[in-house]
This record gives C-alpha cells, structure tokens and sequence, in this order.
C-alpha cells in the first residue's frame, strides 16, 4: 500500500515505489517517532515488496 508517500523525485502513486534504502529511511523515520502502529511497518514492508518485484 502507497498511503499518500511522495518519492525523492516528488512522483506519488505507483511510480512512488520506495528502494529498500528509502523503506529503511523511512522506517528510521516513523520508529523516531516512538508512536509506531502494526499499520506503518505494514506498509514500509509492502513498499519495499512492490519495490523488489
């Protein structure tokens, strides 16, 4: 799932699909956070899935 991520080069959508390096950035991101839900590694590992595929 892609909920609203916006890509390094400011493309959203499909064409928004996060390298696995931008995946472990952003899970880096919201673990900074200290309020992470089952929902936002969810989509950090389907991202890095569709990624890889």
């Amino acid at each position: 799932m892609n909920r609203g991520h916006v890509a390094s080069d400011g493309s959203t959508g499909e064409a928004a699909l996060l390298t696995p390096a931008e995946a472990a950035e952003e899970a880096r991101a919201i673990a900074s956070r200290g309020q992470v839900t089952a929902d936002d590694v969810t989509d950090v590992i389907s991202e890095m899935r569709e990624a890889q595929a």
